[in-house]
């Protein structure tokens, strides 16, 4: 009987340690459950990458507001929108672009690190660590596979009840229609012509603030509540499947 489950048969005995081990319990390689949780630590975890990602959201989120008030508050204030505020929305636009691209960067490092740590705790999500990351900067592919690698991440980490708990659904919609907009607005900016539709590049700007704002928000949320399941399995603290009542634990 497996000494995890008592109630169910082993189907293998671990290659590592000798230890019966059933189907729950049965790992990649003829190791049991705890036996690759051991190798698993054998790969540097990703808390600090983690504790890097959410920093630079939370900046992604500052500077998204920043562009927020300078919406509001900045741009009404130009009398020439065609040499001072065209000269200033394009030096917030690069200061946004400029986060954005260090913040992806770290986005991704903490998606690879995961990736390979759940390849090493046996739970694979079915791609190598470096096809996840480039999930992310194919292009047309990284308007749907993103959401999928998120999903996929959260389902091996606490299956479809976690999942169900996140809000992915919102943080995919929020970072599509962000992206969207900012490139939107970007091809509002280069207009050189003065009959530009400034109401309509004001709109846009706006929503897409309030968007990348959003995403920020969700990414962080996403990020914190993933890196805990990861650490508690790493730290062999997840839940068993069933209870085992006491008496049949004694009979096995």
């Amino acid at each position: 009987m497996c000494p995890q489950h008592p109630e169910r048969e082993a189907v293998c005995t671990c290659v590592r340690c000798g230890r019966y081990a059933c189907a729950s319990c049965e790992r990649d390689e003829g190791r049991c459950s705890e036996c690759a949780r051991l190798s698993a630590l054998e790969v540097p975890d990703s808390r600090e990458r983690a504790h890097r990602a959410t920093v630079l959201q939370y900046v992604s989120a500052g500077t998204s507001l920043v562009g927020l008030l300078y919406e509001l508050l900045l741009v009404p204030e130009f009398g020439n929108p065609l040499a001072a505020e065209r000269l200033s929305r394009w030096g917030v636009l690069v200061l946004a672009m400029a986060v954005v691209v260090a913040t992806q960067v770290t986005l991704l490092m903490w998606v690879h690190r995961v990736v390979r740590q759940l390849k090493a705790l046996g739970a694979d999500i079915g791609m190598s660590p470096a096809r996840a990351v480039w999930m992310w900067l194919i292009p047309l592919l990284n308007w749907v596979k993103p959401y999928h690698v998120m999903r996929d991440i959260a389902e091996k980490l606490g299956g479809a009840s976690f999942v169900a708990s996140l809000p992915l659904q919102l943080w995919w919609a929020a970072n599509v229609l962000a992206r969207i907009l900012e490139k939107a607005e970007a091809k509002l900016l280069v207009r050189e012509t003065a009959t530009a539709d400034t109401t309509t590049r004001d709109v846009v700007g706006l929503l897409s603030s309030v968007c990348a704002v959003a995403a920020a928000l969700l990414y962080v949320q996403l990020i914190k509540e993933l890196q805990t399941r990861l650490d508690r399995r790493r730290e062999g603290m997840e839940e068993p499947e069933a209870p085992v009542a006491g008496d049949e634990a004694a009979a096995a």
